[in-house]
């Protein structure tokens, strides 16, 4: 299987010299066969996935591939590719086991890039494992460097985990903005690196400047000594991650925020509450009256702020910034408050 791995993904790669590289080198040759395999197809999907099945399932964490789905199909007998099993490692030779050690660096981090997991930047780059925007050297390698799939791939999961971390931190309009991120340049959604059109680099680009868009907006909030939840409130009142802090806004966002902190935190926490319960229509009565009371006040709240500190047509009934400030209200009744101090 070695062999047909070797014939099939690096014919005429260099393989058998590269095995004995280390450090810069060995990552630079690692780099530019990735970089290859993302680039060239089996069929329609990426070589760089053909290879990655080989040895692990689609799964985050490199599960092994059970043997009967690999190609070649080897003898029965082994519950996972032959390869990765110490059995058959024992039967190679020291170089065979040189270029397999290789093949397995070159295929996780296909796999990881293909299937948009996170991995270790150290590892793979020689810089530090952070895939935050504020990593000024993942940035720069980002958009310095001449693996231009590679880097549309690093920036799609950079996306993804930030999506991941501004849900985690029930900051929607922040989730919203990078799931729904429109490149105007190029008249493109950002979609997977292999669905979208628009060139490698304004890929990346364009990725990267929503995320360092949102990240300066988090530290003005900071020097301002604003507290996470007012700048999340605000921000919910825009409907969008601004480009400023508004006044007005602020003022509206800690008449809520008050509201929020002395008169609906824990207002849901209710003792007849069924967590048995398969719909909210099997909740008892007493729960579902209470419910619907403490958020309708929170609703009129809303209304009472807007009367006092908004101009005609913000957060109208109905709209995407009134839902969002009724989700964080109701988080809030069941108390779940604050907690985006650890979370952003």
């Amino acid at each position: 299987m070695l062999a047909w791995i070797e014939k099939k993904f690096f014919k005429g790669a260099g393989l058998a010299k590269a095995s004995r590289l280390e450090g810069d080198e060995r990552r630079a040759y690692k780099l530019a066969q990735v970089e290859r395999l993302l680039t060239e197809r089996h069929g329609y999907p990426m070589m760089a996935l053909y290879l990655s099945d080989q040895f692990w399932t689609a799964d985050e964490g490199r599960v092994p591939m059970p043997w009967e789905h690999t190609t070649p199909i080897p003898e029965p007998g082994y519950l996972t590719t032959p390869l990765l099993s110490l059995e058959e490692q024992q039967t190679l030779t020291d170089k065979e086991m040189s270029r397999l050690r290789l093949i397995l660096e070159i295929a996780g981090l296909c796999h990881d890039l293909g299937l948009h997991f996170t991995f270790d930047l150290r590892e793979a780059f020689g810089i530090k494992n952070d895939f935050w925007v504020s990593n000024k050297q993942l940035v720069e390698w980002l958009t310095t460097t001449t693996y231009e799939q590679i880097a549309m791939h690093t920036a799609y999961i950079m996306r993804k985990f930030a999506i991941g971390v501004f849900e985690y931190g029930h900051y929607q309009p922040a989730q919203d903005a990078m799931a729904e991120l429109f490149s105007s340049e190029y008249h493109e959604l950002v979609r997977e690196p292999n669905h979208a059109e628009m060139p490698p680099r304004g890929y990346v680009k364009t990725i990267l400047d929503e995320l360092l868009r949102i990240e300066r907006h988090w530290q003005r909030g900071r020097r301002l000594k604003l507290d996470p939840e007012l700048v999340i409130l605000h921000d919910e009142i825009y409907g969008v991650v601004p480009r400023q802090f508004d006044k007005g806004v602020l003022e509206a966002a800690q008449a809520l925020y008050d509201y929020m902190d002395k008169e609906l935190y824990g207002r849901l926490v209710l003792e007849d509450y069924d967590y048995n319960a398969s719909s909210w229509s099997e909740q008892p009565e007493s729960v579902r009256r209470i419910t619907a009371e403490v958020l309708n006040r929170f609703a009129a709240k809303v209304r009472e702020v807007r009367a006092q500190y908004l101009a005609e047509g913000w957060i109208a009934d109905g709209s995407l910034e009134f839902a969002y400030l009724m989700a964080h209200a109701e988080r809030c009744g069941y108390g779940h408050w604050r907690e985006e101090d650890d979370a952003l």
